[in-house]
């Protein structure tokens, strides 16, 4: 009976190394997120200045300071009152004034604070349900809903209007916000700074070769990344990589990509991966690059662009 077990044993044995020896690689290397952040490297972001925004906290706001309102949507957090119809009250692309705040007892004994605003003749009532430790306590800032801040549209335009600087990405806008081609790592200059939407206050405007776009910016870096470093650098990207072609430079530029093209090229093209896959080889490791809207990058064992969908 012993010998039997011994010999069942062996020929398990036996057969996992014969697998081995047929196969001559391992199984798919299993991926981790430290692995799909690596395609972010790269030195894109060296050397960018950042650019401070002097913010203004509630509840250091001055009476008549202006907002923008970016939303229809804002007239819902109105306390409605017999100057106010809900209905009727098209707010989305105007400015309304800051006219001051109350504190007042909530239902369950807090003490809230409620801000005011003024468009034209008519009172606007926020009520925040907060108290001022809670606003004043957050790690970020008190916001309004759907209010861009004016005063810092007028600032961020001061430093920022007439700056040459290089784009950092090629989602652009047109006048209207709607999204259009665009180009990357090419030299623009900033032509203004406008109130921007809901997500982005602020809306820069630049020429690019005479042609008028627009990009959406936040005042801090987020997961969205929009902010002046994730937008804009100060010097010549090109420069950072002397051993790209001038051809490949300008499929980057472009959003495109060539076969035999480098991981970092095409991450300089059309950004890093939601998802990569690492398959063992008899050569090597293949690299499957996977994005969101559907087009995937296959690399070989040396680095190289073999197989592409975009």
């Amino acid at each position: 009976m012993m010998r039997k077990a011994l010999l069942y044993i062996a020929c398990i044995v036996a057969a996992s190394s014969l697998q081995g020896c047929f196969t001559g690689v391992e199984g798919t290397k299993a991926i981790t997120q430290k692995d799909v952040e690596k395609a972010y490297s790269g030195d894109d972001k060296a050397d960018v200045p950042t650019i401070e925004i002097r913010l203004d906290t509630f509840p250091h706001w001055e009476t008549g300071k202006r907002f923008y309102v970016t939303d229809n949507n804002i007239k819902y957090i109105f306390t409605p009152s017999q100057q106010l119809s809900v209905d009727t009250l098209q707010l989305q692309g105007k400015e309304i004034a800051y006219d001051g705040y109350t504190i007042s007892m909530s239902i369950d004994g807090r003490p809230v604070v409620n801000t005011y605003f003024k468009y034209g003749t008519t009172s606007l009532q926020y009520n925040t349900n907060r108290t001022m430790d809670d606003i004043t306590g957050y790690a970020d800032r008190f916001e309004v809903p759907f209010l861009v801040d004016m005063d810092e549209v007028t600032r961020l335009r001061d430093v920022l209007n007439g700056s040459s600087l290089f784009i950092k990405t090629s989602i652009w806008y047109d006048a209207a916000g709607k999204m259009t081609w665009g180009r990357k790592y090419v030299n623009v200059t900033i032509t203004d700074v406008l109130p921007g939407d809901k997500v982005f206050p602020y809306k820069v405007e630049f020429q690019d070769s005479g042609r008028t776009a627009y990009v959406f910016m936040s005042y801090r870096d987020n997961y969205l990344h929009r902010s002046f470093n994730d937008l804009f650098s100060t010097t010549d990207i090109r420069e950072r990589y002397p051993l790209i072609t001038d051809e490949d430079w300008q499929r980057i530029i472009n959003g495109q990509v060539a076969l035999n093209m480098t991981r970092e090229e095409c991450r300089l093209s059309i950004g890093a991966p939601n998802n990569l896959e690492k398959v063992p080889t008899y050569n090597g490791v293949r690299e499957y690059w996977y994005y969101a809207n559907g087009a995937y990058l296959i690399f070989d064992e040396e680095g190289l662009l073999t197989t592409f969908r975009l």
